[in-house]
């Protein structure tokens, strides 16, 4: 994550993010972003817990300078 940020990094981002949330049987994952941002990179999942058929969006921002992630 903490690499220069180029396409195929913001790809394998996505293909991870989408590998990891597969493992989990209560969220279905239809859609996965990934920006970068001045400071890092912002992910944003559109999720749905399996048993509703609402879906929220989750983002979460990786932040270089700080070496951390935060939910927003």
């Amino acid at each position: 994550l903490f690499e220069n940020q180029i396409e195929e990094l913001q790809r394998n981002i996505e293909v991870e993010v989408q590998r990891v949330a597969a493992g989990d049987p209560r969220l279905e994952i239809s859609g996965v972003q990934v920006f970068p941002q001045e400071n890092g990179i912002l992910v944003q999942l559109q999720l749905t817990i399996v048993s509703t058929t609402t879906a929220e969006i989750l983002s979460l921002f990786f932040d270089l300078q700080q070496r951390r992630a935060t939910y927003i």
